[in-house]
């Protein structure tokens, strides 16, 4: 009769190959995973593998058949596949803050991969959250980059689940031009020029001197152009007219100075 005496390994997940070894196993014709039953990847007298199957749960009892008769069995712990649901925040800068994955089979994740941009280690706080800073995103081909976030554990890999685990990096914006470059406080429809302007969330104009920043309103009207308006009040001088957008605030250069006459 088929004995078996060992797991290898004795915890793990669906699509990894399982090595049992024992004596008499040369018969083997099933491998049971508690109340599933798969066919083995290999066959020997003292040696049989077999590829864990999806669907299983917590502990199992694994044991083979040879024939009508079925060996002893040895507990097997199946870990679930981690399976992040949400990010509290999916949008940011190339530098991003910490942020948090909620989901469920997390409590031995030990990466998190952002797209092709890299991999973070997380803080595991519950098995249905995690704790990670976003690696730091290199050089933009365009304004913004949408990658999936997947998540590496015990149990295996998880998959990209579309929208709700994909995070967006976003390039700093720049101003490039004003038009026109002067007027009075209130001056309504002045032209910004840059580039990523697009999620543009403020704009601002500052006392090239020093002192607060004043708010602006805007209208987007692309990722290389919006048109803002002098706030009514500001006294005369030069300003330096600021965007911020997820991915930032834009520097202060020559091209962004707005005089109010």
């Amino acid at each position: 009769m088929a004995t078996i005496t060992a797991l290898s390994p004795t915890q793990s997940h669906s699509g990894v190959t399982l090595t049992i070894t024992g004596s008499a196993l040369g018969g083997t014709t099933k491998v049971n995973f508690g109340t599933k039953s798969v066919t083995p990847a290999t066959v020997a007298a003292g040696t049989v593998t077999s590829v864990i199957p999806a669907g299983c749960a917590g502990q199992v009892s694994v044991s083979v058949t040879a024939g009508t008769t079925t060996s002893n069995s040895l507990p097997l712990f199946y870990i679930a596949a981690p399976a992040p649901g949400a990010l509290s925040a999916q949008i940011g800068p190339a530098a991003p803050p910490a942020l948090t994955i909620t989901g469920s089979a997390l409590s031995t994740a030990t990466l998190v991969t952002f797209g092709a941009v890299g991999t973070a280690v997380p803080t595991v706080v519950s098995d249905s959250q995690l704790t990670v800073t976003p690696p730091v995103h290199g050089a933009f081909a365009a304004c913004t980059d949408t990658v999936d976030l997947t998540v590496t554990s015990a149990g295996g890999v998880s998959l990209p689940i579309g929208a709700p685990g994909q995070f967006t990096y976003c390039d700093v914006p720049a101003v490039t031009g004003l038009s026109p470059t002067s007027g009075a406080a209130g001056t309504l429809g002045v032209i910004v020029s840059g580039t990523c302007l697009s999620d543009t969330s403020a704009v601002t104009f500052t006392p090239t001197g020093g002192g607060a920043s004043v708010a602006a309103s805007f209208t987007p009207t692309g990722p290389g152009s919006l048109l803002t308006d002098v706030p009514a009040g500001l006294a005369a001088g030069t300003y330096d007219v600021q965007v911020t957008t997820p991915g930032g605030t834009s520097a202060v250069v020559a091209a962004d100075v707005f005089t109010v006459v």
